[in-house]
């Protein structure tokens, strides 16, 4: 069943605002609910900070436009909801200025094609949390999943979830990143602390692990590329299909992730208590400004 997303259509041609709306509606990506405004100043009344998942807004409109639009949006509320620019403006650079200026994720050109916009929307709607949801990330929970799977398997190593400790990730630690492209769009991190790492790799290797920092990111390596298989299969029992970029390790003392909450990027953390020592994962997604539809 597909998900419901609250969608604010902001144009002064009501025929338009029809238009997208029976074209959103047929895309298939969400069971969209609508809300609208004919041009920026009804918007910001008709705008719902809480409720308000994605916006689409013409770039042209009597009395408040979509750039002066956003732009407020952006003043009064600290965290926006994905921002699509409709226009019927074709010149490359125009665009991208466009874009840039107003602070959008996509561009939608006139006339609206329901293909077009189903498959450039495709991204950006898998991109934006779930209200119900419990994970920031949509699918997010992927991930801890995967890793509490291949570690039980390949380690026998029971992972206990636990609340995130940002003192965890403030001492000697190994990382295994991976990025991810298609239907979702991913940043992956898996943490070990350097007690558990080594304990992870001795037991995945059957023996005692070298202390030997390449021969550790090699297993970690592995281990990283494991989970990222894990992962793909869970995402693809949901029909969505992904595929991932080989595994970075980073050994690293007193690392702290910083990340950006607001705008279109979000992150989810999951933390774990092991026999071994703390382990954690985070998944980060963000959205391109400047993206045509």
């Amino acid at each position: 069943m597909a998900r419901r997303m609250n969608a604010l259509i902001v144009d002064d041609d009501a025929d338009v605002r029809k238009l997208i709306m029976n074209q959103l509606n047929q895309t298939g990506l969400a069971e969209f609910v609508f809300a609208q405004a004919q041009d920026g100043i009804e918007a910001l009344e008709k705008y719902r900070p809480d409720e308000t998942e994605i916006i689409f807004v013409d770039m042209n409109m009597p009395r408040m436009g979509g750039i002066d639009f956003i732009r407020k949006l952006h003043s009064l509320y600290k965290a926006c909801p994905p921002a699509v620019m409709i226009t019927a403006e074709s010149d490359g650079d125009r665009l991208s200025d466009a874009a840039q200026e107003a602070g959008v994720e996509a561009l939608l050109l006139k006339p609206v094609d329901k293909e077009r916009l189903r498959t450039g929307l495709k991204t950006l709607v898998a991109s934006i949390p779930e209200r119900s949801g419990i994970c920031a990330v949509p699918h997010g929970e992927c991930v801890s999943e995967a890793m509490q799977y291949v570690l039980t398997k390949a380690c026998d190593l029971e992972l206990t979830p636990e609340p995130p400790d940002d003192a965890v990730r403030s001492g000697s630690a190994m990382l295994g990143m991976i990025s991810m492209v298609g239907d979702l769009q991913w940043t992956v991190v898996l943490g070990f602390a350097r007690d558990a790492a080594e304990a992870v790799a001795s037991s995945f290797a059957g023996s005692e692990a070298s202390s030997d920092e390449l021969e550790l990111g090699d297993a970690i390596g592995e281990i990283t590329n494991i989970v990222s298989g894990r992962v793909k299969s869970l995402l693809s029992s949901r029909g969505l299909a992904v595929s991932f970029s080989l595994p970075t390790v980073i050994s690293t003392s007193g690392l702290r992730f910083l990340v950006r909450r607001t705008g279109t990027t979000a992150a989810d953390y999951a933390h774990f208590h092991s026999p071994v020592g703390k382990l954690w994962t985070v998944v980060t997604v963000g959205i391109h400004a400047g993206m045509v539809l």
